[in-house]
C-alpha cells in the first residue's frame, strides 16, 4: 500500500478537540493519521512519499451540496465569456472560439455586461456579422438570461409576433417589436429546446471535464440536482 506523509503544515481538521495538526499520513485512499509529526513516526518508512507543506494551509476536501454538475461540464466544453471586460473582448472571444472549434451550435457563456463599458445588455447585432452560418446561444453568468444570434432565433421560430412565455421574457425593440436576441428565464427554453441533444459520448465528456474541474478546486464530493440521463452516465 503506497503511503504519503504530509508534514510541516497548518492542517485544519474540522475536529474541535484537535482543530490544527501539522502532519497527515495516508495509505492508499485512506487517511491513517492526523496529528503531530513526532506521533506519526511509526507510520512513516522508506517507502513513504514525504510531502513538505512548508507551513502552508491544508484543508479537507470540499463538498458542494447543490450542483447542476453535468450542466457545469457542458459549460466548460462551451465558450467561456466571463473574462470579457468589454464588448470588443466579448466579440473577440466568441470569434476565436468559433475559429478553433468546429461546432454546430456555440453554447456556454458566463458573460457579465456589468463589466463592459456600455453596462447594457448585449444584442444580436453584436455577433450576427460573424455568425451567419452558426447558431449561438450563450448565457449570462447567473443563468437567468441568454443571448441568441439571429440564426438561433430563426431556428427557434422566434419572431416579433412570438409572445413571451409565462415566467419568461423575449426582449424586443420598442420601436420595431423585433426580438433583440435577449431571452430571460423561461423564454430561454424556446432556444434551448432546438439545440441538438448531446450524444452519450458528449454527455460522458461533460462529466469527465466536470470531475477534473472539481478535483482541481479541491472538491471531493458533490450533491447533484440531476436527471435520469445524468444518472445513467454516472452509473456507466
Amino acid at each position: 500500500m503506497t503511503g504519503k506523509a504530509f508534514i510541516n503544515g497548518k492542517i485544519y481538521t474540522v475536529n474541535e478537540k484537535q482543530p490544527i495538526a501539522d502532519t497527515v499520513v495516508t495509505g492508499g485512499n485512506k487517511i491513517l493519521f492526523v496529528g503531530k509529526k513526532e506521533d506519526a513516526r511509526q507510520l512513516i518508512n522508506e517507502t513513504t512519499e514525504i510531502i513538505d507543506l512548508d507551513g502552508k494551509l491544508m484543508l479537507p476536501g470540499f463538498i458542494d451540496n447543490h450542483t447542476h454538475f453535468t450542466c457545469g461540464g457542458f459549460y466548460l466544453l462551451g465558450v467561456d465569456l466571463r473574462p470579457a471586460g468589454s464588448v470588443q473582448e466579448f466579440r473577440q472571444i466568441l470569434q476565436d472560439y468559433m475559429h478553433t472549434h468546429n461546432k454546430k451550435w456555440v453554447t456556454g457563456g458566463n458573460w457579465d455586461y456589468e463589466k463592459w463599458e456600455t453596462k447594457a445588455e448585449p444584442v444580436k447585432e453584436m455577433i450576427d456579422d460573424f455568425s451567419t452560418d452558426t447558431p449561438i446561444a450563450v448565457g449570462r453568468f447567473d443563468g437567468h438570461m441568454l443571448l441568441a444570434n439571429s440564426l438561433a432565433l430563426k431556428l427557434a421560430g422566434i419572431t416579433k409576433d412570438t409572445p413571451s412565455p409565462d415566467g419568461g421574457l423575449i426582449v424586443k425593440d420598442p420601436k420595431t417589436n423585433e426580438p433583440v436576441g435577449i431571452l430571460k428565464d423561461k423564454a430561454m427554453d424556446l432556444v434551448k429546446s432546438v439545440i441538438p441533444k448531446p450524444s452519450t459520448a458528449q454527455h460522458e465528456e461533460a462529466v469527465v471535464v466536470g470531475l477534473a474541474e472539481a478535483k482541481k478546486n479541491g472538491i471531493t464530493g458533490v450533491h447533484d440536482i440531476t436527471d435520469p440521463a445524468d444518472l445513467t452516465v454516472y452509473q456507466n
